[in-house]
Order: C-alpha cells, then sequence, then structure tokens
C-alpha cells in the first residue's frame, strides 16, 4: 500500500512539471508576438498572394484661418501710480536672477531732498578744507578729490545729452569712491563734535533716501517688458486651459477684464515673462478642421514670415461654430513678446504611405489592417485611413509608432 501512495504521488508531480512547461511554451508564444510596436503576428492566411514594396509620401498640410491669442508666462509687477521709476534694464532684454530691473522712487522722493543730500556734504568737505586739515598737503586725498571731480563732470555731460554712457553705473561709481574718501578722512584725522555733527545730518538724509527707493531685482532668468496691456493677469500660460472661446473674443475685441479696487490705485511698472515657451490660443473660422490632442501643429502668424511656428495641441473646446484651440510652443518668445493678437493659419503635415485598396484588410468590417512581410512572417499593422487619392490607392498611417510598415518592407495585396 506504501508503494503505491508514493506511486500516485509521483505521477502528480509528473503532470505537474509538464503543465508548467506548457504554461512556460505558451508565455514565450504570447511574447513573441508583441516584438513588435503596433503590429499582430497572424498565421499565414495569404501564402501565394502578391506583393509590393510602399513609398513613403507626404501630404502636404492644409491650413486653417482663424485668429491668434498669445498667452505667455509672464508676471507683472505694480507698483502705487503717484510713484517715479528709473529703467535700468533695456527693454526686451534677457536677465539673470538678481539683474537689477529697475528703481521706484515713493511720493516722498523728490529732488529738493537729493539736493539737500549734496549741501550736507558740501558742508563737510568745506569744514575739512577750513578747519580740519587746512595746514596739511595730503596726495593721497587730492589724488580722490580729482577722481571724485572728474567723475561728477562726467555726469553732467551724461545728463545734458553730450556724451553716450551708462548713467546708473557712473553714479554707482561716483558714490563708491564718495564713500571711499568718507572712509579715509574718518580714518585719517580726528572727529570734532562739529564734524561728528555734519557726518550724522548726512547719514540720516541718507537712510531717508534710501527709504523711499525700492530696488527690483530679477528671481530667475527671464525677459522683461515695461509695456503692459491689461491681460497679463487673466490670459497667460496658467489660465490658458480655462479660457473659453467668448473670453478669446473678448481679447480680441479689446474688452479689458474688471479691475479690483487696489488694482486701480496701482500702475504697472514691469514684467518678467518666459523666454522659452509660450501658448498660442487659436480661434478657428474653418468648422471642417478636425484637431487630435498630442499632435505638433505648424502656424503661420500673419507678418511673422521669418519665425516659423511649431505648436503641440494640449487641447481644444468646440462650442456651436466656435473651435478654440490651444497650442502649447515651447520657442523664444521674443518676436511675440508685445503681442497679444494677430491673424493666422494652423495646419500640420502628414507622412503616409499611398497603398492600393487590394492591401488594406477589414477581418471586422471596422479595423483597417495592411499586411507586412517581416522577418519572413506575415505580420497585420493597424492603419488609420488619412485620403484616397481616386485611382485606387489609399494614403494610410500606422496607429502605433515603430510599426514595420516604414516603406521598405513587403506588402500583400489581400484581394
Amino acid at each position: 500500500m506504501v508503494k503505491k501512495k508514493k506511486s500516485k504521488k509521483s505521477a502528480a508531480r509528473k503532470r505537474q512539471r509538464r503543465f508548467r512547461r506548457f504554461l512556460l511554451v505558451l508565455l514565450l508564444l504570447v511574447l513573441s508576438s508583441g516584438i513588435v510596436a503596433g503590429a499582430l503576428l497572424i498565421p499565414p492566411l495569404f501564402a501565394g498572394k502578391e506583393t509590393t514594396v510602399l513609398p513613403q509620401s507626404v501630404i502636404d498640410a492644409q491650413m486653417y484661418g482663424g485668429t491668434l491669442v498669445v498667452a505667455r508666462q509672464e508676471t507683472t509687477r505694480e507698483a502705487e501710480s503717484n510713484t517715479s521709476i528709473e529703467f535700468v534694464a533695456s527693454e526686451g532684454s534677457r536677465l539673470n536672477r538678481s539683474d537689477v530691473i529697475c528703481k521706484v522712487y515713493s511720493s516722498g522722493y523728490n529732488q529738493t531732498e537729493i539736493n539737500r543730500l549734496e549741501m550736507y556734504r558740501d558742508e563737510i568737505r568745506t569744514y575739512h578744507n577750513t578747519q580740519v586739515f587746512s595746514a596739511y598737503v595730503d596726495a593721497a586725498l587730492e589724488s580722490e578729490n580729482t577722481t571724485i571731480a572728474e567723475m561728477a563732470k562726467q555726469v553732467r555731460v551724461l545728463v545734458q545729452g553730450r556724451a553716450d554712457g551708462s548713467l546708473s553705473n557712473l553714479e554707482k561709481q561716483l558714490g563708491s569712491e564718495l564713500n571711499a574718501r568718507k572712509s579715509y578722512l574718518k580714518a585719517k584725522y580726528p572727529d570734532d563734535q562739529t564734524l561728528s555733527e555734519l557726518y550724522k545730518v548726512e547719514n540720516d538724509q541718507l537712510k531717508k533716501i534710501e527709504s523711499w527707493t525700492t530696488t527690483y531685482s530679477a528671481t530667475e532668468e527671464c525677459l522683461v517688458s515695461f509695456y503692459t496691456d491689461g491681460y497679463e493677469g487673466t490670459v497667460n500660460a496658467g489660465t490658458a486651459a480655462n479660457l473659453m472661446p467668448q473670453d478669446i473674443r473678448n481679447v480680441i475685441r479689446g474688452v479689458l477684464p474688471e479691475q479690483s479696487m487696489v488694482a486701480r490705485g496701482n500702475k504697472s511698472i514691469y514684467r518678467t515673462v518666459n523666454p522659452n515657451e509660450w501658448y498660442a490660443l487659436f480661434l478657428c473660422q474653418d468648422r471642417d478642421f478636425n484637431p487630435v490632442r498630442g499632435l505638433d501643429y505648424q502656424i503661420v502668424l500673419e507678418g511673422f514670415d521669418d519665425y516659423p511656428v511649431t505648436g503641440r495641441l494640449d487641447s481644444f473646446t468646440q462650442i456651436g461654430g466656435d473651435l478654440l484651440l490651444r497650442l502649447r510652443v515651447a520657442q523664444d518668445v521674443s518676436p511675440v513678446l508685445n503681442i497679444r493678437s494677430c491673424r493666422a493659419s494652423v495646419g500640420n503635415t502628414v507622412r503616409a504611405y499611398a497603398v492600393p485598396e487590394a492591401a488594406i484588410y477589414e477581418p471586422d468590417g471596422t479595423n483597417k489592417y495592411v499586411i507586412v512581410l517581416y522577418n519572413g512572417q506575415q505580420v497585420a499593422v493597424e492603419v488609420s485611413e488619412m485620403s484616397r487619392t481616386g485611382d485606387g490607392m489609399v494614403y494610410v498611417n500606422p496607429m502605433l509608432p515603430n510599426s514595420p510598415l516604414n516603406g521598405q518592407n513587403q506588402v500583400l495585396l489581400v484581394r
């Protein structure tokens, strides 16, 4: 009885091993059927059928007209309306992090306060010359005075428009030289009560002026522009996905969004813009356009012949007769930095294969296939029909990438 039980167990183990081998072979067959993306290995159903080699063709882009609205990734800086601005960066320039954009002076700042500061400094210089070191000859101080006098002269020439140069940079250099002279005088010549009081008055005036001055700098790489149109907060890369056809029509017509009470008391002083990406919001006037998400489309902007644009369709909305396309453009934004809307055309170029009608295989009457000879096997490649030429040829495109339908392998005529 014991030997009989062992025999049954042994037979069961053999059956399990055979079953595992069967599963392994079946798995290998399944995996081998997926070696080609977008293809299906099939039995040799069409042995002996005629074959042909397909040349690759290009279907020219059909362009659809309409109006395009530019949505940039931009941030606007505002200030009180009664401020004055000193622009340091140039319009449209590309900035790096920490580059100075502009200086904004509040309403308390005026030239009278600057003149008062210069008056205090003159009093300090006069006191030094007449009281502190009138009996001394200081070559180092004389050299410093000469440098300052020359810089002051250059500032006057620039202000009068009689020379070219950076006034802001020259003013920084002059301020640095003045501070160096002050430090030198404090270190070499003893202070007295009068001189200490003069220094205190000068320092208080400097702090007063600085309290009215705000310096704005770039926080990241960007383009800067000092021109705004009122749509920066509502039509941008962050709002593009939610804008509807009517919103775009309002922009085209110049209907500005409502401003809050706070915003009405401010003015825009500059905007920083992502230099490498923007959105094209295209309101199409052709109703027969059937856009496809994820495809790249050529965009032709009216008046921008030297600026070819390619945009990937993120999404679209069709409401009644209005079709709005939202295309992301990964290109330099400089040409459209100050453009909000313009006439445009959108379309795409399709690469396809012209196959005879007899090469289209429709096993279920719905999906279309082309039978390709690939590595000695018949492979069914699912295709989409693009158009027909009228002479028995059909333009088709593989449904999935990396298919063996590449213009080099033979295709069977199945009818």
